[in-house]
């Protein structure tokens, strides 16, 4: 399935399509660009004003922030506010943050790495790899799950398999997908659902006969050098991890909630990294340690058209200009990985999450990479989206999590 695919025209429940936009951070950079400065002549001190700036708005409590590139490896590093409000521990760049979604991508590269090893194909059948996968394993290839045109429902379809309200084991998760009417034709439409990531990961482990941590560990995260990485369920407890927090408006006081417990999904989610391992990993991607040039040239070419400029190729979001993107948002972590054309990656993640118009994370990677890409690419306008309009006011977690996970229908 080589050729871009239009997005089918559907009426997904509102109030899950529109957090879905949100979430998935789908904002594409602002039609109207202004020109914009060349680098500056102290970049790590304009690094560090610039990491400070949603902090000190109160859009999150503490921010994480690093730039490189594939020829110099890690350039830099900065991070502001607090890991722990209460006592005052401060957030630094060698925090270890949950990078959410943004661990699609990893996962998309590790099948990458086992086609190129000729482990598996791309176009072969999910259930060549994961027999358990009975009801439509033989209709859906690698490809499609990969460029989420597999036709199991996720966001826009209210998430009938992984919810993302509790735990999952394997059995329960193979027992749902099995029951689940595919709602489209596999290659014909797109929907961002965690369950094409989980059959991936299962693939990985199906393979190698490693669980996925460990075939991470050894063939993805050791070779890119990434020192403060690990892989777990997703929400699992980490006393590394800084406390998360969340607030309807900056306004508002930061609420410290617990990260929601997905445990047993895999693949969508998991890994727990610095910026700076996550720019580690983006070199080591892109400087074609992991990957050669045809694999990647693959996973970042456009399969599925969003509209607007937007498309997903194969565990990444395609943006214009050049920009190539994976966002992730665990209710008390906002993150966002971004390779820019000139070679420019950057990487960020919050401890916090701002329901306001308040940040537009690919405007902020944008001002990284002028301050130290070769090409700084035009700003344009900052455009923040808001979930102010799904959201009323609450004041504790459970509120909240009643509101952004409502009951399957």
């Amino acid at each position: 399935m080589k050729n871009n695919i239009p997005v089918a025209a559907s009426e997904p429940p509102a109030r899950r399509a529109a957090i879905w936009r949100r979430l998935a951070g789908l904002l594409i950079l602002g039609a109207a660009v202004a020109a914009c400065g060349g680098g500056s002549s102290s970049p790590s001190v304009s690094l560090n004003l610039l990491v400070r700036q949603p902090v000190d708005d109160q859009v999150y409590p503490g921010v994480s922030v690093a730039v490189g590139n594939a020829a110099s490896g890690l350039l830099a590093s900065a991070a502001a506010g607090w890991a722990d409000l209460g006592k005052r521990v401060p957030l630094t760049a060698d925090s270890p943050m949950r990078m959410a979604s943004v661990s699609k991508s990893v996962t998309a590269v590790a099948i990458l790495m086992l086609d190129q090893a000729g482990k598996v194909s791309l176009d072969a059948p999910v259930g060549t790899y994961v027999p358990e996968y009975t009801a439509h394993g033989h209709e859906i290839t690698l490809r499609q799950l990969l460029s989420h045109t597999s036709g199991i429902g996720g966001h826009d379809h209210g998430d009938p398999v992984i919810h993302g309200d509790g735990p999952i084991t394997e059995a329960q998760f193979f027992a749902r997908l099995n029951a689940l009417a595919l709602y489209a034709v596999p290659g014909k439409s797109w929907d961002y659902s965690n369950e094409n990531y989980y059959l991936l990961a299962k693939v990985v482990e199906r393979v190698s006969g490693l669980t996925f941590a460990d075939w991470l560990n050894r063939n993805v995260f050791q070779p890119a050098g990434m020192t403060v990485r690990s892989y777990a369920d997703e929400g699992q407890a980490n006393p590394a991890v800084p406390l998360g927090y969340v607030h309807r408006l900056k306004t508002d006081p930061f609420i410290q909630c617990p990260a929601p417990d997905w445990s047993g999904m895999v693949g969508g989610g998991g890994i727990i990294a610095t910026p700076g391992d996550m720019v580690r990993f983006d070199v080591a991607v892109f400087g074609g340690k992991l990957l050669d040039a045809a694999h990647r040239a693959e996973m970042v070419r456009t399969v599925a058209d969003l509209g607007g400029g937007l498309g997903y190729a194969l565990g990444w979001f395609t943006y214009p200009q050049g920009i190539v993107k994976h966002d992730g948002d665990f209710t008390t972590a906002t993150t966002s990985n971004t390779i820019f054309p000139d070679g420019t990656f950057v990487v960020q993640a919050a401890n916090g999450a701002d329901l306001a118009p308040d940040f537009d994370r690919l405007y902020f990677a944008t001002q990284v990479q002028n301050l130290y890409g070769k090409t700084p690419l035009p700003l344009g306008k900052p455009n923040p989206a808001s979930l102010l309009h799904l959201f009323g006011p609450f004041t504790t977690c459970q509120q909240m999590d009643d509101m952004l996970y409502p009951p399957p229908k």
